[in-house]
């Protein structure tokens, strides 16, 4: 049997109608930027999570870039402030921070759900933080309540990476709500609801946020050749907010269907070679953009999989600290985000696995050794 990590077009095949219906309408239409799919979608995703505003973005990066520099900008952050980041994530995160003149100050994560370890935020607080990142790794929301409490007692700012979490099920106060200033997404192919194609967004409820992350995003402009401050494009076309409108009638049942996959796996998975995300509980409290294993001859699992037909990936191997990129940062030692990287290996989890290729997979990993 060869089951690849992931295929997209297996994927869509499902949809391929509806998808076509999309973006055939929105090609008829001449309009591919801007206008009636751009609006409808931007709302669909805001009633979705719960918030008063979606700006569309061109992809998950330059949303988090503008929840940042909107932020800097509505409340005159100097440059090289402080931002507390989870450790453990892709370097987009890391990235944005930069891109805004702003530092980053990589947290070590949690063993237990691997997101920003709550307990060691507050130690990295001073009179240069200004806010804090948590992201929702692997599709597991992070300790959002405790998070806020924090960032309330030192006034600081939350931005959220919900680039593998859709939508955002943070809860606060009970409510299904961000309870932060903004959250980014990334609509990336391979994600929950992947677009054909680079696309993202953010949500708040701050309109004067989101009407300044419009502008920054359009050149700097409300009004066309008016540019009021200096911004970027970065811009969600047309047929990719079509698409995504179509794949978000459809969200709700592939995040159960990873559910129940990832349910499978931890209850089928008995190999004591392998550790099980989250101990092999709680799988529905995740919408499980990836189901990652633990295993210390990684490489040997991987090619073991590989060698009975089953693709695999690694997030990530190397951590945002530890990359030559961010030099700067390479003598911090973070031990458990270093001994996830070290030791990760995502199996296949998608809409378009069946059951037989999932025991298929399950049997091959028991039978490592």
């Amino acid at each position: 049997m060869n089951i690849p990590f992931l295929d997209l077009g297996d994927v869509n095949a499902p949809l391929q109608t509806e998808i076509e219906q999309a973006a055939l309408r929105v090609i008829r239409s001449g309009q591919y930027l801007y206008g009636d799919e751009i609006h409808n979608f931007e709302q669909k995703w805001a009633a979705a999570n719960g918030t008063a505003y979606c700006v569309s973005t061109a992809n998950g990066l330059d949303a988090l870039t503008a929840a940042l520099h909107c932020l800097k900008t509505l409340c005159h952050w100097p440059d090289n402030s402080e931002v507390i980041v989870s450790a453990h994530t892709f370097i987009a995160s890391f990235e944005a921070i930069t891109r805004c003149n702003l530092k980053p100050v990589p947290c070590d994560v949690s063993p237990h759900d691997y997101n920003i370890d709550c307990n060691r935020i507050t130690a990295l607080i001073n009179a240069n933080t200004v806010a804090i990142m948590p992201v929702h790794i692997y599709g597991r929301p992070c300790d959002m309540q405790t998070i806020k409490a924090i960032a309330d007692s030192h006034s600081l700012r939350i931005i959220t990476d919900s680039c593998q979490m859709h939508p955002q099920w943070s809860m606060v106060n009970g409510q299904l709500s961000t309870g932060v200033d903004v959250t980014a997404f990334s609509f990336y192919p391979a994600k929950n609801m992947g677009a054909l194609g680079d696309a993202g967004c953010l949500i708040t409820d701050n309109k004067q946020l989101a009407e300044l992350a419009r502008a920054y995003c359009n050149y700097g402009a409300n009004v066309k050749y008016h540019h009021e401050i200096k911004g970027i494009n970065s811009r969600m076309d047309a047929v990719q907010a079509a698409i995504l409108s179509v794949k978000l009638t459809h969200l709700d049942e592939q995040n159960k269907l990873r559910q129940h996959q990832a349910l499978r796996y931890s209850q089928a998975i008995t190999n004591p070679l392998i550790t099980l995300p989250y101990g092999g509980r709680d799988t529905d409290k995740s919408c499980w953009h990836v189901y990652p294993v633990f295993c210390h001859k990684r490489q040997k699992l991987q090619e073991w999989l590989s060698a009975n037909g089953v693709g695999t990936i690694i997030h990530y191997p190397v951590p945002p600290h530890k990359q030559k990129a961010y030099a700067e940062l390479n003598t911090l030692t973070l031990p458990v985000t270093e001994r996830l990287c070290n030791t990760e290996l995502s199996l296949p989890l998608n809409p378009a696995l069946t059951a037989e290729q999932q025991d298929y997979i399950i049997d091959v990993i028991n039978n490592f050794t």
